[in-house]
């Protein structure tokens, strides 16, 4: 039985997107340190790395990321915290409200199961906006002076903020990939950023 999660992620519209019942030690990073500095790691308190689109083509210059905890843990909520800000350099692009407001998020997961088989990616694209999808789903957008805002600004300083939780119910164990992509709703469909984790957890699935 293939997993359901793809399928409550879709559900669930989740910004900003994994035998038995997980134990927290048994949640593992797949790619350790020295790997992840050749491949251009995010910097911050995480496992994710820069990615499909290369760090230099992406819009917002990252100060850090955080996921808490990481590796994330099934059936636990989990919440990650995004600074970054536009570099001057790339502001002569001359963004547009209209291209803020109509920004999108796109998640997208693909796995490969311990016994080999796999499921290829499939993906879900909501609004880059401040928004609630669920009880267990927030996302937060904020400005240079902390004050929540419905999109990403023009200039200065963003945090984008989200909590989320990943049911084991829905959950077959594997080794799971997460690709983060946003873009805004410009002509040269410009990527705002794009980011990349890879890390193992344990469903309830089975078969």
């Amino acid at each position: 039985m293939k997993s359901t999660f793809l399928h409550f992620l879709t559900l669930c519209t989740a910004a900003l997107a994994i035998t038995s019942h997980a134990k927290p030690s048994q949640q593992k990073s797949l790619v350790s340190v020295d790997i992840m500095v050749k491949q251009d790691k995010v910097r911050g308190h995480n496992d994710a790395i820069y990615g499909p689109i290369p760090k230099e083509d992406q819009l917002l210059d990252i100060e850090f990321l955080e996921i808490a905890p990481t590796p994330i843990i099934a059936d636990r909520v989990f919440f990650v915290y995004l600074r970054g800000y536009i570099p001057e350099s790339k502001k002569e692009l001359g963004l547009l409200h209209e291209s803020l407001v109509n920004a999108t998020l796109t998640v997208s997961s693909s796995v490969v199961y311990s016994g080999g088989d796999s499921e290829d990616a499939k993906s879900v694209t909501v609004p880059f906006k401040t928004m609630t999808f669920n009880d267990y789903a927030h996302l937060i957008i904020r400005d240079a002076h902390g004050a929540q805002v419905d999109y990403l600004p023009r200039s200065g300083r963003s945090d984008v903020l989200l909590d989320f939780q990943i049911p084991t119910m829905f959950l077959k164990s594997g080794t799971w990939t997460f690709n983060v992509d946003a873009r805004l709703g410009d002509k040269g469909n410009t990527c705002v950023f794009a980011i990349s984790l890879s890390q193992w957890l344990d469903g309830a699935l089975k078969g």
